[in-house]
C-alpha cells in the first residue's frame, strides 16, 4: 500500500469516527470505593487496644523496677544479718551493758502486761518458786508487788493460805517475788531472774574473753 492510500482527506473525514481522549481522571472531591471511613466503634475500640498496650508496657516496667527495689532491699537485709550474727566479745562492752539494759526493760514491761491479762501467771511464779524451798519449812514469807499480793491472796487454797504469809513490797516489779522461811531464802524476783537469763546467754563470750586474756 502506497503512502497516499493512507492519507484521507477532509471531504472523505466525515465517514470516520471521531477518536476521543479518554477520560483518566474523575469528579474533583471523589472518593476511592476501596476506602472506608472508620465507624465510631472502629474508633473506641483502636483507642481501647493502644490504652491496654500502654498500660502493659508500663506494668511491665513497673514489675522490673519492683523486683529491682526488692533486690535492693533483701542486699540490705543480708547486710543486716551479717552484722547481727557478729560476736558479742566483738562488741564494745558498753553497747553490750545498753543492750543488756534494753532487753530487762522490754521483759518488765512485757511481764508487767501478760499479769494483767493473765493475772493466774503471778500464782505460777509464786508456786515455783516457793516448790524449790526446803519442804520442812513450816512458814513462807511471800513478798509481792501490793497489786500482785491481792492477786495472789485471791488464789490460794486452803493449804496455802495455812503455810504462805503474803506481804507487801512496793520496791519488787510486778512478776517478781521473794521467798523467806527460817533456813532459806529465794530472790525471785524479775531482775534476779533476767540477770540469770542474760548471764547464761553472755557466759560463753564472758568466758572465752577470760579465757584469751590469761594466755596472753
Amino acid at each position: 500500500m502506497s503512502m497516499s492510500n493512507r492519507i484521507i482527506l477532509s471531504e472523505d473525514s466525515e465517514d470516520c469516527p471521531r477518536w476521543q481522549i479518554p477520560d483518566v481522571g474523575g469528579p474533583a472531591g471523589a472518593v476511592h470505593k476501596g476506602v472506608k471511613k472508620p465507624t465510631d466503634k472502629e474508633i473506641e475500640i483502636r483507642r481501647q487496644k493502644g490504652y491496654e498496650e500502654g498500660f502493659a508496657k508500663g506494668k511491665q516496667e513497673g514489675v522490673v523496677a519492683g523486683q529491682a527495689n526488692l533486690t535492693k532491699q533483701a542486699q540490705n537485709l543480708v547486710t543486716i544479718a551479717d552484722q547481727l550474727s557478729t560476736p558479742l566479745a566483738e562488741l564494745d562492752d558498753d553497747v553490750v551493758d545498753e543492750l543488756i539494759t534494753l532487753a530487762m526493760t522490754i521483759a518488765k514491761h512485757m511481764v508487767r502486761r501478760e499479769i494483767k491479762t493473765n493475772p493466774g501467771e503471778i500464782v505460777a511464779v509464786v508456786r515455783e518458786a516457793a516448790a524449790l524451798l526446803p519442804t520442812t519449812s513450816r512458814t513462807i514469807k511471800i513478798f509481792l508487788h501490793p497489786e500482785d499480793a491481792v492477786l495472789l491472796k485471791e488464789s490460794l487454797s486452803i493449804s496455802e493460805q495455812g503455810v504462805w504469809e503474803l506481804l507487801d513490797d512496793p520496791a519488787l516489779t510486778r512478776g517478781g517475788c521473794r521467798l523467806v522461811t527460817e533456813s532459806a531464802q529465794l530472790d525471785a524476783s524479775i531482775e534476779t531472774r533476767l540477770a540469770a537469763v542474760v548471764a547464761e546467754l553472755m557466759g560463753g563470750e564472758r568466758k572465752g574473753d577470760d579465757h584469751h586474756t590469761s594466755s596472753e
